[in-house]
């Protein structure tokens, strides 16, 4: 009898905590107010977005990308960072140097780098209409034109 209660009081015990762990687990907060510099669509799908808020002294950015190896699921990954140092225009100079004239002829250009917290290798990609870039994560890549780049960075 006093086994099957001490039995109770521990089952009890190990309940109350799981519940309490399970409550600290998930935080709601408000959704941030996020602005938007370029959107990438085909076919009504967006491919790829990249938007900014400003946080404090500093501005963050998201890049939203449609991962290309789950076709036709909507599988997507993103990619947050701070403009520290320059890294928004740092990021556009290092893909839009893929479509240098002095670059364009080195298919073995590649660049490897880390954007936030994240590592990213861009290199050549052959597309259908020329020329183009492979953007790979460890969470997914995507393809995109010189005017990809310039529509995702709001330059076009």
């Amino acid at each position: 009898m006093i086994l099957q209660q001490m039995k109770r009081i521990i089952l009890v015990s190990i309940l109350v905590i799981g519940c309490l762990a399970g409550h600290s687990q998930i935080e709601e907060r408000e959704s941030a107010d996020w602005k938007l510099i370029g959107r990438l669509k085909f076919g009504g799908i967006t491919k790829a977005k990249m938007e900014y808020i400003n946080s404090g002294a500093d501005t963050t950015y998201l890049l939203f990308i449609k991962d290309v190896r789950e076709q036709p699921k909507n599988n997507y990954f993103s990619i947050t960072f701070k403009n520290t140092g320059g890294t928004y225009n740092k990021l556009y100079s290092i893909l839009k140097s893929f479509f240098l004239k002095e670059n364009k002829k080195n298919k073995k250009y590649s660049r490897t780098f880390n954007l936030g917290t994240t590592g990213v290798n861009v290199q050549y990609y052959r597309l259908i209409g020329g020329l183009g870039i492979m953007f790979y994560t460890s969470d997914g890549y995507t393809y995109w034109s010189e005017k990809d780049i310039d529509k995702l960075f709001g330059k076009e």
